[in-house]
């Protein structure tokens, strides 16, 4: 591995471990067994490596973006990307706990930032809007946005709030969980040629509480 690329994925570890204030450019070389000169030549401090890793996911996000309209036929296809979905905010979790400060960073990292949610706020619409246009969702045009919006909000805080209360949880755990409750959210908006027989709003309800 490069180690442009290594110091991404330590940065990021440590990053989600440890949170950003606490993590300099020095503890990230010492962490690789680098000297900060090797690091420095490659970026030009943290808010450089924050600032890739921020554009790392939104390549990811542009990627299930795409793939999206293609992929998901029926409701039941939902499911596997509100995962991926989940799983990337989990890889990146130290962006969602920490915006409010990254907010207050640099110019490029604030502007980055906002991109990115942003972003996140037209994939959430757009993702229901699909479901619209296959016949699977009946959601108004007033309804849409709000809807769109919750699920984003439940999506970015998920992790924080879950850990807060019990933090013996598995990431995959974590990552099902979070499914489980945006599912819930969209399950009262489903059309009947969306509903599965052998899925009832009950069973539902009775993983969400197991």
């Amino acid at each position: 591995m490069k180690t442009r690329d290594r110091i991404l994925l330590v940065s990021l570890d440590l990053f989600n471990r440890d949170g950003i204030a606490q993590v300099s450019t020095l503890i990230i070389a010492t962490e690789m067994g680098i000297s900060p000169g090797n690091l420095y030549y490659h970026f030009r401090g943290k808010d450089e490596i924050i600032a890739t890793l921020v554009t790392e996911l939104q390549n990811s996000l542009t990627t299930i973006s795409n793939e999206y309209p293609q992929q998901v036929k029926d409701f039941d296809d939902y499911w596997p990307f509100m995962h991926t979905i989940m799983a990337l905010f989990t890889h990146y979790r130290f962006l969602f706990r920490n915006l409010d400060n990254l907010n207050g960073q640099s110019p490029q990292i604030k502007r980055k930032i906002r991109t990115l949610i942003l972003k996140l706020r037209n994939l959430s619409n757009d993702m229901l809007a699909h479901l619209i246009s296959l016949g699977k969702l009946k959601c108004d045009d007033n309804s849409l946005p709000l809807l769109a919006d919750n699920l984003l909000l439940v999506s970015l805080n998920w992790l924080n709030y879950q850990t807060l209360l019990d933090d013996k949880y598995s990431e995959t755990d974590l990552i099902r969980a979070g499914v489980l409750r945006l599912i819930s959210m969209v399950e009262p908006y489903l059309t009947e040629s969306a509903k599965s027989p052998f899925y009832t709003h009950q069973d539902l309800l009775d993983e969400l509480v197991n």
